[in-house]
């Protein structure tokens, strides 16, 4: 009976490798409560120390009085010698922002000569409480600190980017205070693809730190070599509708160009559906917004589906062309398409794409879903084209898709344009000549001339109805500008007689009539314009 007591008392007993694991960690438990006992007294007395000054200082925060730089000027005296020890703690660190926000530039600058100069700086701008420290720095900048405050974190900036702490006082002084050269030199740090990269790219992912300035330029470069489930919570995390706000700055519309790229058909079929209902929830997103407009730009150039991009958004936003700047530029890009060419959206990566679709047929589609709003919009408009010069330039290419597509709805306005350029005399002061002549705008106003030249080099491609028009306006044209030939010649004018010569079957006719002036021609000054003449004469 006693052996068998003695066998089970052995059994309940616990291996002594087990037990010295649990004392091991009771032991560490009970450190871990008398530190933070120890930490909590220690704010207690902080607290006891300065109650009184902390509370005016919070009373008067918001408001301009001597007495707040004052009680703000006495606290740091007292807090000066001990500034680092209370910085990391709850209370101390709320003492110092106070203080910093509080103070007169003087005192201020004490501060910021004070953190910055000591070398425990950059491990407070990762701490929990520290890091608030480094926010209000940033907020109440000194000048004359700025430089050191960026040399700092841009001595750290590998670590501090995907540290979540120091990441978002990183994050501020890019977006608050940096130069433009400053935040390109940090940026440079990041812009070409390696294991580091990658590594920056999964932590980011991990601490859910998306929307800063660096990480949105980190995850950018890796997407393209991310494994398929880091990149799938990347495309998750910036296709929902409550992260989109990222979207309002130029680093965000590259990431959101360089995701597109890397997504299947459902995937932008989502995105899709939450960028309508982002737009719709405010209209500041499409009309205030300088950036926003080129991410539906993106969109209506990388989806295969243009109807469901004709329903989700232009229907939305069509009605407005004329009247935000937006807008305007978004069906810009659909009928100019030097502007979706140029270099400059390139670095946001606007020019790539995934589409199958051809764009030739993409563009049309676009065109003609696009075409009766505006030529309703353009007819019962009081804005003259012949005056605003940013429409004036879309209008040549309107006339362009019009005439090759033969869109025989736009004969009136067509009609309506070549009235305007040929009979309408304006209020302008013209010179002697014009005056005695007739005051043509196409002899005298810019974007008059503009919309006249783009009508000339429509004449080869016109075809039924519209062919006639432009032969019999072509025909006026070289009336009135060999009629008013000196006028023509030394003005702009003369480039419309050389798209004439160089775009209709009047050629012969323009040069005979030019030739028989030849002899006063050659006194006028050598324009470079007159050179060009001067070629085919």
């Amino acid at each position: 009976m006693g052996k068998k007591r003695i066998v089970e008392e052995n059994q309940n007993e616990e291996p002594e490798e087990l037990q010295e694991v649990k004392a091991k960690a009771d032991n560490k438990k009970q450190k871990k409560i008398a530190k933070n006992q120890n930490k909590i007294s220690k704010d207690v007395d902080f607290i006891s120390f300065l109650k009184e000054d902390i509370r005016f200082l919070i009373q008067h925060r918001n408001q301009e009085n001597e007495q707040k730089q004052q009680k703000a000027e006495e606290v740091f005296t007292k807090i000066e010698g001990i500034l680092y020890q209370i910085a990391q703690t709850k209370i101390g660190g709320r003492t110092i922002q106070l203080v910093i926000k509080c103070a007169d530039q003087n005192v201020r600058q004490q501060i910021f000569s004070k953190l910055l100069n000591d070398k425990q700086f950059g491990e407070l701008l990762q701490s929990k409480y520290g890091h608030y420290i480094g926010i209000t720095m940033v907020r109440n900048m000194v000048p004359e600190f700025r430089n050191q405050f960026f040399e700092i974190l841009f001595k750290n900036a590998n670590h501090y980017v995907a540290q979540g702490d120091a990441s978002i006082v990183l994050d501020r002084f890019l977006t608050r205070e940096a130069t433009t050269q400053q935040v390109n030199k940090v940026k440079a740090l990041f812009q070409n693809h390696s294991e580091k990269i990658d590594n920056l790219a999964m932590k980011i992912i991990e601490k859910g730190i998306h929307n800063h300035l660096l990480s949105l330029q980190i995850l950018k470069v890796a997407l393209p070599n991310l494994v398929p489930e880091e990149r799938q919570k990347v495309i998750e995390y910036f296709q929902q509708l409550e992260n989109l706000d990222y979207l309002r700055h130029k680093d965000g519309i590259s990431i959101f160009c360089a995701i597109l790229n890397v997504t299947d058909k459902k995937e932008r079929k989502n995105f899709l559906k939450n960028i309508q209902t982002y737009m719709q929830q405010s209209q500041e997103h499409l009309h205030r917004n300088s950036q926003f407009y080129l991410a539906l730009q993106k969109v209506i150039f990388t989806y295969d589906d243009t109807k469901q991009v004709n329903k989700s958004i232009l229907q939305d936003i069509l009605p407005e062309w004329l009247n935000s700047i937006h807008v305007f530029k978004i069906i810009q890009s659909i009928y100019q398409p030097k502007l979706r060419d140029d270099i400059k959206f390139d670095t946001i990566g606007l020019q790539n794409t995934v589409s199958l679709k051809d764009d030739e047929i993409r563009i049309k589609e676009l065109q003609d879903y696009c075409f009766e709003s505006i030529l309703n919009s353009l007819l019962s408009s009081e804005t003259s084209i012949l005056l605003e010069s940013n429409i004036n330039q879309f209008i040549c290419y309107f006339i362009s898709y019009i005439i090759k597509y033969t869109q025989v709805q736009a004969v009136d306005f067509i009609k309506a344009q070549i009235k305007q350029l040929l009979y309408f005399k304006g209020d302008t002061i013209f010179s002697r000549d014009v005056e005695q002549n007739g005051n043509y705008w196409i002899l005298t106003q810019p974007e008059a001339q503009r919309i006249a030249k783009c009508l000339i080099q429509q004449q080869s491609i016109a075809q039924g109805e519209f062919s006639d028009i432009i032969n019999n306006y072509c025909q006026k044209i070289q009336s009135v500008l060999i009629s008013n030939l000196k006028v023509t010649l030394i003005s702009k004018a003369i480039y419309l007689l050389l798209a004439l010569i160089e775009n209709t079957n009047l050629k012969e006719q323009v040069l005979v009539e030019i030739k028989k002036n030849k002899k006063w021609i050659d006194k006028l000054e050598k324009t470079q314009s007159l050179q060009i003449l001067y070629k085919y004469i």
